[in-house]
């Protein structure tokens, strides 16, 4: 048994002098080397981490930061896993052999800087890479097509702020794994991919682009897994199909405000089994459906319709919405009487057995009409937060801070009163 344990120590002393003696395989460091070069030395602060980079000792070795290091088993060298560099303004050009040239590279962050220029075509990302942080830059073009393929591992691409142009190519649809892909603010033209088959995509993010077509057009044009859509200040056009957003059991987020949506806001968004916040605001939406249940079963936390061409009375929906908190009706023509269930949501105290309190009820802009609620009259200054400007209500006076602002339509413009 001793001399057992004795073979074992010599093993790990082994191992251990192995792996001191271990250095950066020569290609990775050459890789290293060329980011670094590749990088305006004029923007390379001395504090910087980019500054530590010292090619005259081992990169894995004596590097103090901006590269993890992996030793695989049976190797003499040292492989690089991982390039995170520190936002210190670096501008440059991203060299195409920190691609081809990091086999094991499994996280590349180089957001928050200057970098410029287009991204290296020709060659896939390497197949371990993770994560892909490229956001808060000056890259432009077309993100290559290239870089997606079928056997990539790629789980979070981030390639927002910056200045891409062109579509997003279809090629990102074969990225199984991917579970995150923010691309908001660019310069995105064109119609979205069919993505139905990107079966781990939870997150995506296409906000401030110029992208059109269609979103929700039909059942299989996002995938089913997707937690939050927020795709704000594009010109997605078309209606919102009910049978699209059932398609998407596991939404919590829609955010498409600032589009051109048109035709109805469907009832079923209202009984979505977990949906909790829906932003279809400033858009050319023209109707409301009530929910098919009355809103008892809503998630929803958050609604707003708000800066569309919305008609008829407020939806009566919307007061029985249980968890609804935050609801934005304004600057729609909506008509009628302000519906007594929703002063009381915004004068009570606090939850009830089937609803808590709005703490936001945004109603100016319309043609509301009509006396006010008595339950709005004993709304505290300090409560929620109410707004009734610019409706048909001659007798809101501005003693009430709901009806501030503003000042109520004239006779001349409103409609007949239907209390």
């Amino acid at each position: 048994m001793a001399s057992a344990a004795r073979i074992l120590l010599l093993e790990l002393a082994l191992l251990v002098l192995q792996q001191a003696a271990a250095v950066t395989f020569p290609g990775d460091a050459a890789a290293l080397a060329s980011l670094k070069s590749a990088v305006d030395a004029a923007t390379v602060p001395a504090y910087s981490c980019l500054a530590s980079w010292d090619f005259a000792r081992d990169p894995c070795a004596a590097f103090p930061c901006g590269v993890r290091c992996y030793s695989p088993p049976n190797s003499s060298y040292h492989r690089v896993t991982g390039v995170s560099l520190d936002p210190a303004g670096y501008s440059g050009m991203l060299p195409g052999t920190v691609f081809t040239s990091l086999p094991f590279l499994a996280f590349l962050s180089l957001a928050s800087n200057r970098f410029h220029g287009a991204l290296p075509a020709g060659s896939p990302l390497p197949p371990s890479l993770r994560v892909l942080d490229l956001s808060g830059n000056a890259f432009s073009g077309e993100i290559p097509a290239s870089l997606f393929t079928p056997a990539s591992s790629l789980e979070e691409l981030y390639l927002s702020r910056n200045a891409f142009s062109g579509g997003i190519p279809p090629q990102v649809a074969s990225l199984s794994a991917l579970k995150r892909m923010e691309l908001q603010h660019n310069g995105l033209t064109g119609s979205l991919p069919r993505m139905g088959a990107m079966r781990s995509l939870a997150y995506l993010d296409l906000s401030g682009n110029a992208l059109s077509g269609s979103l929700l057009d039909a059942p299989g044009r996002l995938p089913s897994s997707l937690v939050s859509v927020v795709a704000r200040n594009n010109s997605f056009a078309g209606p919102l199909p009910a049978a699209a957003m059932a398609a998407l059991p596991a939404m919590r987020v829609l955010d498409l405000t600032g589009n051109a949506l048109i035709g109805a806001v469907p009832g079923a968004a209202f009984a979505h089994p977990s949906l909790q916040q829906l932003r279809l605001g400033s858009n050319q939406l023209g109707t409301v459906e009530e929910a098919p249940d009355g809103g008892a079963s809503s998630q929803l936390v958050e609604l707003d319709l708000s800066g569309n061409r919305l008609t008829g009375r407020l939806p009566g929906c919307v007061a029985a919405m249980p968890r609804l908190a935050v609801v934005g009706l304004d600057r729609n023509r909506f008509t009628g009487g302000i519906p007594n269930q929703y002063a009381a949501r915004v004068a009570a105290d606090g939850p009830t057995d089937k609803w808590v309190p709005f703490v936001r009820l945004m109603l100016q802009g319309n043609y509301l009409c009509g006396a006010l609620p008595s339950q709005l009259r004993q709304l505290k200054e300090d409560g929620a937060v109410v707004s009734l400007a610019d409706n048909c209500l001659p007798r809101c006076p501005h003693k009430f801070s709901f009806c501030r602002g503003a000042p109520q339509k004239s006779i001349a413009t409103c409609p007949k009163c239907y209390p």
